[in-house]
């Protein structure tokens, strides 16, 4: 790990925190940063970031199952379940048996709360746009989910 510069300068830039240029380190300051600023917006609706996640894509998506949403949103299938429970606790989450298989779809509650998580959505991105520019922001989000794809292709790291 550098321990006083960033990636591909020179030195002469001094970073604020001896671990700045530790990218496990900088993913996760980011990540409480952004999941700050996420959870306000989403907290209006009585949800957390993950759970308006989960229900917009049950929204777009009925009768998708729990394995695709956890393809999609590159979370773990118990991370999933959990998830799908906790909105069916809040009724706007149900599953539905066809056949052997699982499908997830929006209550007419979620789907009439909907459109204001899509409102929240766009309201975080124009924080996270004002914070750091939209060219910025833009590039950073390709940048970051690209990184995740690789990573979550090999966990290992190996």
């Amino acid at each position: 790990m550098p321990t006083t510069t960033s990636p591909g300068e020179s030195g002469t830039a001094a970073l604020s925190t001896r671990f700045g240029a530790c990218l496990l380190f900088s993913a996760n300051a980011l990540a409480r940063s952004l999941t700050t600023i996420g959870d306000g917006e989403f907290a209006q609706l009585g949800l957390s970031y993950s759970h308006a996640y989960l229900l917009n894509e049950i929204a777009l998506n009925p009768g998708m199952t729990p394995t695709y949403l956890s393809e999609t949103l590159l979370l773990s299938p118990s991370t999933i379940t959990r998830l799908i429970e906790k909105l069916e606790g809040k009724g706007l989450a149900r599953r539905e048996m066809v056949g052997k298989h699982t499908m997830v779809f929006a209550t007419q509650a979620g789907e009439d709360l909907a459109p204001a998580v899509d409102r929240a959505w766009q309201a975080n991105w124009a924080k996270f746009s004002e914070k750091l520019g939209e060219d910025n922001a833009l590039a950073l989000t390709r940048q970051i989910f690209a990184a995740a794809e690789r990573l979550n292709a090999d966990p290992s790291g190996e």
